[in-house]
């Protein structure tokens, strides 16, 4: 009987260990993570689209200086997917499938990147590591990028208001 209760004792220390360790490097993993972050890169609300970025490197001034020109391109292309999109969606064909207007719209995008600026940023050296981890959130309010883009285009497309409208509801 001795034998069996200290096998039995055994095997229920081994298995409480190996959960508490689990259990304590999944609040390690999650500590490090800042509360305001979101695994969701690209987020609309109705006033602002927010992108977040998480980028890695060995360096701490690398992984934000990269980082955050990463999220500015990924959400530049977001941003002009989705202005492409609603212009494709117009019902005056000639008009919006015009050389001029496709490279108005095309060019004042990358324009945009002005209105970037980071909402959050966070450094953290990953635990056991030699490498950082950088956490940003961009922030940019729909009406400054429909204003910007209409000013960008020189106005020739700011009369065109259900374009406009419809841009702003589909970020």
């Amino acid at each position: 009987m001795k034998p069996l209760l200290y096998i039995t004792f055994t095997m229920f220390l081994l298995y409480s260990c190996s959960t508490t360790d689990s259990i304590v490097q999944q609040d390690i993993v999650s500590s490090t993570v800042p509360e305001w972050y979101s695994a969701d890169p690209y987020l609309s609300d109705s006033t602002s689209i927010h992108y977040f970025l998480s980028f890695q490197s060995e360096d701490s001034l690398a992984a934000t200086k990269h980082g955050y020109k990463v999220a500015q391109i990924a959400l530049l292309d977001t941003i002009d997917d989705k202005v492409e999109l609603v212009r494709m969606q117009q019902k005056e064909d000639s008009f919006w499938s015009s050389p001029a207007v496709i490279q108005a719209l095309r060019s004042s995008t990358y324009l945009l990147m002005d209105l970037m600026a980071p909402k959050h940023e966070t450094v953290l050296r990953k635990q056991g590591s030699d490498y950082y981890e950088y956490y940003l959130q961009i922030s940019v309010l729909k009406e400054e990028i429909v204003n910007e883009l209409k000013k960008s285009t020189d106005n020739h497309l700011a009369s065109e208001v259900p374009f406009w409208v419809e841009l702003s509801e589909s970020f």
